[in-house]
Formats: C-alpha cells, structure tokens, sequence
C-alpha cells in the first residue's frame, strides 16, 4: 500500500521543486536561459553568471571570447561577443553562451539591447 502513495508524493515533490526553481531563474534575470544548462547550476552559479554577462555587455567588443567559472562547483562557460549591432537608436549585441556543467554543455545565443541604461534581451 505505502507504493501506491510514494508515486504522487514523488511527482508532488518534483512539480514543487521545478516551480521553486522556475521563479528563482525568473528572480534572478536569467530566466531566458531556464531550458538550458542553467537548469544544473546552483544559485551561486547564476549569480556569477549574471554578473559575468553584464560585464561582457558592458566592456567587450565583438570577438571577445570571456570565460567563467565557479571554483565550488566546477560548473562555467565562455560568453562570445558576436556582433555589435543598433536597433532604434539603442546599442545591442549577439551574445553566444557556451556554458557547462557535470552533467551537460550546450550553447545557445540571446541578443541584448541597451534600453533606458539597462541591458534587456530582445529575442
């Protein structure tokens, strides 16, 4: 009898902990990168991804290559400038992400314009 409850408290649990995880990634403003390999890393991971693509929006120029990594988990990734672009006036740039954990890489790109003195992605 005690099989019969395991299979739905499972699920209960595994929909509440991907909930959880949804509104953190929307939390922390890398929630455009929630299907990728973003989905393995740990808070401290996220934030210092965050704080590494600012840095790239805000200083790198097209082909720059800027890696990253977190000593504490082993998870990291390359940001690539692609290209630097306008769009009505605002200063935008094609990122590419290549980023890595134990379990898995993948690369993904995002485009991101300057808009109001905040880099907004604009896919």
């Amino acid at each position: 009898m005690s099989a019969v409850y395991k299979k739905p408290l499972f699920s209960l649990s595994f929909i509440c902990i991907a909930l959880l995880f949804s509104a953190r990634i929307n939390a922390s403003n890398v929630g455009f990168l929630k299907y990728a390999v973003i989905a393995d890393f740990t808070k401290s991971d996220i934030e210092l991804l965050q704080k590494e693509y600012q840095k790239v929006l805000n200083n790198n120029k097209p082909g720059d290559i800027y890696s990253w990594s977190n000593k504490e988990t082993n998870n990291g990734g390359e940001i690539t400038v692609i290209k630097q672009y306008k769009n009505n006036e605002n200063s935008c740039k094609r990122l590419k992400f290549k980023n890595y954990s134990s379990q898995q890489s993948a690369v993904t790109y995002y485009n991101f314009c300057l808009i109001e003195s905040q880099w907004k992605i604009v896919n």
